[in-house]
């Protein structure tokens, strides 16, 4: 499942008996999704500033990175090839939050703009991402670029005073752009051009899903 923590310093006191009475709390929280949950739009971190006793500021962060290394080994032979495929995106978003603050409990709803910052890359030592080839290598880069806007919809229960779990779902409208990138092969063997570098064209798509279904957050209020 993973690990959660959520940090909340609160300036003012908070009332055992009601939320009602709570004022301005700046917290920092961390969530997660169950392993079957494939949620492409998955804040790790949250940074929220209750402005009043119904409404707040919010800032997402998260972070992902996938690594893909495989070797790749000569027939008949000792050498040894390699394919390293990196898949990244760092993803912030800020956004506003409705409040209604009941006595052990609180519900929101609101909305936020996402901006995502990535790569799309890969490399080859010894081969051509299939055979060894002992003189070969190449190198394929191309950044990546994340615009969205969501609408969420949230609530926490409060166990006790300084402690709450809680869950959120919503909708995300978002554009991913794959810019201009590079496709470098570089071959040693070669009785023409050694290095031999194609651009890749931009693209990009756009999709309409849900986002956060099944996170678990879990919150704990230190006085």
């Amino acid at each position: 499942m993973g690990t959660f923590f959520l940090i909340i310093y609160n300036n003012s006191l908070f009332a055992q008996d009601s939320l009602a009475n709570t004022k301005k709390i700046i917290s920092f929280e961390g969530q997660i999704y169950p392993s079957s949950n494939t949620d492409i739009y998955s804040p790790n971190f949250k940074f929220r500033l209750n402005l009043n006793n119904s409404s707040a500021l919010r800032i997402n962060v998260d972070v992902n990175r996938e690594a893909d290394y495989k070797e790749i080994l000569e027939l008949g032979g000792d050498g040894v090839g390699s394919v390293e495929k990196i898949n990244s995106m760092y993803q912030f978003s800020l956004g506003y939050e409705k409040q209604k603050r009941l006595k052990k409990s609180l519900v929101y709803s609101g909305f936020e703009g996402v901006l995502g910052i990535g790569k799309n890359d890969e490399y080859g030592s010894r081969t051509d991402s299939i055979s060894f080839v002992s003189a070969l290598n190449y190198n394929y880069k191309r950044p990546v670029q994340n615009f969205g806007l969501r609408v969420f919809f949230g609530g926490e229960y409060y166990v006790k005073s300084n402690i709450y779990v809680g869950t959120e779902f919503g909708f995300l409208i978002s554009k991913t752009t794959y810019k201009n990138g590079t496709y470098q092969v570089l071959n040693e063997a070669s009785v023409t051009s050694a290095d031999v570098t194609e651009n890749i064209p931009k693209t990009s798509r756009s999709e309409m899903l849900f986002s956060g279904l099944g996170v678990i957050r879990v919150g704990f209020v230190f006085k």
